[in-house]
């Protein structure tokens, strides 16, 4: 069975911006046309334009329920934050919507943990070999690559070679907090070790540090074992879901 791609058009941080800032106050269907309307900024082709939003809306909006307290987090975080932070949040976001994204950014921060430049071909060669040799994986491949560069994340040399652009500072203990929690549901992992949570290659653009104490809530548990290993993990939410919904109830949910 070939596994979905999806991610087949090029996205621009001011559009994901766009939605971010209107999704807490805009009607969902009013939310389509005006998203339409802004996008026409940019591409003039219906089909591009439609895809475009699409993608734009799986990302913000039509988020899967066990995503949801992610998605009404970064609506709230969204306004306060600086616009290197928040990158972030589009990041984490994109990478729980689209696994073809996830995998292409986990395998780019592989190499360039190996390597100082990571050519079209390299990643290319990756993707085909996790998604097949077809073309709607080369088109992909290509609408991820132009969208990396346009979020100023990555340079483009000659030959098709791309640097990282540089790294992005994250301050922000609710952002880190956040972060983490992506990363554990991005992964589908149980628990992991902190020091992996500080240095993991899907978020190879960003340097930020978190110790044990900024995870010590009713969010995260905290397991020490032997050798001073320290595991991270989510506590489970079923705890927290009937007091929480009323809060996410009040937010935008994208649903029509």
């Amino acid at each position: 069975m070939k596994k979905i791609v999806g991610f087949d058009q090029k996205v621009q941080l001011h559009q994901l911006d766009y939605m971010a800032r209107e999704l807490p106050r805009t009607d969902p269907k009013e939310l389509y046309e005006k998203m339409d309307d802004y996008l026409a900024r940019d591409i003039g082709g219906q089909k591009a334009r439609r895809n475009t939003r699409t993608i734009i809306f799986k990302i913000w909006c039509h988020v899967p329920e066990a995503h949801q307290p992610i998605q009404q987090r970064a609506i709230q975080l969204f306004p306060s934050l600086p616009p290197a932070e928040r990158l972030l949040l589009h990041w984490g976001l994109t990478i729980l919507a689209y696994p073809f994204v996830k995998d292409f950014v986990q395998e780019m921060g592989y190499l360039f943990r190996m390597q100082d430049e990571v050519s079209s071909e390299q990643i290319g060669r990756k993707m085909k070999s996790l998604y097949g040799d077809r073309r709607r994986v080369e088109v992909a491949t290509g609408a991820v690559l132009m969208s990396l560069r346009s979020w100023g994340v990555i340079h483009a040399h000659k030959q098709h070679r791309h640097t990282i652009a540089k790294m992005i500072q994250i301050t922000s203990l609710e952002l880190k907090q956040w972060l983490t929690e992506v990363l554990l549901r991005a992964t589908q992992s149980t628990a992991m070790m902190i020091e992996k949570i500080h240095d993991h290659p899907l978020f190879f653009p960003f340097e930020f540090t978190i110790s044990i104490d900024e995870l010590k809530n009713d969010q995260f548990s905290i397991t020490r074992q032997g050798g001073g290993m320290v595991m991270v993990g989510l506590k489970s939410r079923r705890k927290k879901q009937n007091a929480s919904h009323q809060e996410q109830s009040s937010v935008n949910s994208c649903s029509l």
